[in-house]
């Protein structure tokens, strides 16, 4: 009986490893990441994901796709809440403040904390209240950058020659549109230029009428301005083809401060960081939170390292508006059709 009680506790020690060892890679779970877009999936959303296959984690990706609509934001945050996720995505500004929350806000604002999250394509962090410093967030996340700041932009475009007039049409009910206008205000002063900013009327609904946009361009126009400025507006990017089309048909070069007017639509210029360079940022600061367990506030808000310059050569001829020859070997040339 001994000898039968003996070898049963022996295989019991045996055994005991084996029931108490942790899951192998391949049993593990897959990390739940939940995005939350816009306006729906696009080249940051691609950068994101290619983003995260390199780096080699096992996921599931939950997408959802706010259409332009705040209202459906809080429903996401519950979502997340509810499901439990490992980690919140968000694009744009509305989606991040709408669900990661103001520094400033009230302590009872409605968040996805304590989920970590990364943001992307928030074109002012510190400017919409986001963040108040782009070391550290202080809370449980962090983000990617994507904007060039106002100061180089316009010393890019003022190497194609001294801009005495710019025009801008925006949104003025994106946060991001009405800081961008303010700086822009602000640099009109410093380097003495005059900025001629005009908002898109709103329908009787008080939204942003798309219809007005080529009136609004043809009466700036009629002011002899020297450039359109296309800024960081969800709206008017949305409806960029139109803007730009309505300028070069009044013989005006477009600057946008995304690339995707360049390739998409005839702007002439752009200073930027591309969105799908954007994804791949944020994406990176995903991975050092899943995989490698790093607190979302010890992790800096940064972009791209090196911003990329964007002409488009046809609208550059058809408007006789030529970049310098130093500018040249900095750029990206494209044409009408983009060249690989």
């Amino acid at each position: 009986m001994r000898k039968l009680v003996s070898s049963w506790m022996a295989l019991m020690a045996l055994a005991l490893p084996l029931s108490i060892a942790p899951p192998s890679a391949a049993e593990a779970k897959p990390k739940v990441i939940y995005l939350v877009l816009w306006r729906g999936w696009e080249d940051a959303s691609e950068g994101f994901k290619d983003g995260l296959d390199s780096a080699g984690i096992d996921y599931e990706l939950i997408v959802r796709n706010a259409e332009g609509q705040k209202d459906r934001l809080a429903g996401f945050v519950a979502e997340a809440k509810a499901l439990d996720v490992d980690l919140v995505a968000t694009w744009g500004t509305s989606v991040a403040t709408g669900m990661l929350g103001l520094h400033a806000g009230d302590a009872n604002q409605l968040t996805v904390a304590p989920i970590p999250a990364v943001f992307m394509i928030v074109s002012q962090p510190i400017g919409s209240g986001l963040v108040a410093d782009l070391s550290s967030s202080g809370r449980n996340f962090t983000g990617s950058l994507y904007l060039v700041s106002e100061q180089t932009q316009l010393t890019v475009l003022n190497s194609f020659g001294p801009v005495k007039r710019l025009a801008v049409v925006y949104n003025p009910l994106e946060a991001n549109s009405t800081i961008n206008v303010k700086r822009l205000t602000q640099l009109a002063k410093e380097r003495q230029f005059e900025l001629l900013a005009r908002p898109v009327p709103l329908t009787v609904d008080g939204q942003p009428d798309g219809e007005q946009i080529i009136d609004t361009v043809e009466s700036l126009a009629a002011l002899g301005v020297d450039w359109f400025y296309q800024g960081p507006d969800s709206f008017m990017n949305k409806n960029g083809s139109i803007y730009v089309t309505a300028a070069t048909a009044f013989g005006i070069p477009t600057f946008a401060s995304t690339d995707r007017l360049v390739h998409e639509a005839g702007a002439l210029l752009s200073v930027s960081n591309s969105y799908r360079a954007a994804g791949v940022v944020a994406a990176g600061k995903a991975a050092a939170i899943l995989r490698d367990g790093v607190d979302p506030a010890d992790i800096p808000i940064t972009g791209p390292k090196e911003p990329s310059i964007v002409i488009n050569i046809d609208s550059a001829l058809a408007l006789e508006t030529y970049p310098p020859l130093s500018l040249l070997g900095l750029s990206k040339i494209v044409t009408a059709v983009p060249l690989e």
